[in-house]
């Protein structure tokens, strides 16, 4: 079990950040966010970038009060993730 699905069934919403769409796909959390074109290891950003941090876990955690289905993936792109 996952501790995304352990939260939850503790009442305990979550977000699940993801690169990882395809992988993240099969588990099918209740409510996962996904940064279009990260890398992996980079789920909010590079490193350095911290107000592209702030804006991806603050989207993220905008699933909380707007959700979508359960078994989908949000997905947003960031342009400042490429300039760097």
């Amino acid at each position: 079990m996952s501790i995304q699905r352990a939260l939850e069934m503790m009442a305990i919403p979550s977000v699940l950040i993801t690169t990882d769409k395809e992988q993240t796909h099969m588990g099918r959390p209740s409510r996962a966010f996904s940064p279009k074109g990260f890398k992996i290891g980079h789920s909010v950003g590079k490193p350095g970038q911290k107000e592209l941090h702030k804006k991806v876990i603050k989207d993220a955690l905008s699933l909380l009060i707007n959700p979508i289905e359960p078994g989908k993936i949000a997905e947003r792109e960031y342009p400042e993730y490429h300039e760097l």
